[in-house]
């Protein structure tokens, strides 16, 4: 068995994503994910995804190129990989939050009146995702 990685990035969308958007996104996520063994963390807020991947470094790898590929957005940056013993996410194919208060608290704590993950150092987006996968958005 090949170790597992934790993989963040974060990305720009290429227009406004909406709930249906995000539904196919999640959708499509979860299914795939389930089959591959993968979970994860997807945040979207002020047209801007963060998204944790958990699994076997070759696959996650693999699907983060395919995803990188999407022309739903653009500028996609790696903000950490790294090798993990246990997985953060294991509880879900793939999470979701979005702007909720809870959201809108964390980022205030990380001194961010808009969601801007460049702004925002590897473990500081590592522990939004984790603190917000307490609280997601059920879609």
């Amino acid at each position: 068995m090949e170790r597992k990685i934790r993989l963040v990035y974060f990305s720009q969308a290429t227009r406004d994503m909406n709930l249906s958007d995000l539904k196919d996104i999640l959708t499509a996520a979860r299914e795939n994910n389930r089959e591959k063994d993968i979970c994860g963390m997807l945040c979207y807020d002020n047209r801007y995804f963060v998204q944790a991947l958990e699994g076997e470094r070759g696959v996650v790898n693999d699907l983060f190129f395919h995803i990188a590929d999407d022309p739903r957005h653009t500028d996609v940056v790696i903000a950490s990989y790294e090798y993990i013993e246990n997985t953060t996410f294991t509880n879900w194919n793939m999470g979701y939050a979005s702007s909720t208060p809870v959201f809108v608290e964390l980022l205030a704590k990380l001194k961010q009146t808009t969601f801007e993950p460049a702004k925002l150092t590897p473990k500081q987006t590592y522990a939004l995702l984790r603190h917000l996968s307490a609280h997601q958005d059920d879609i």
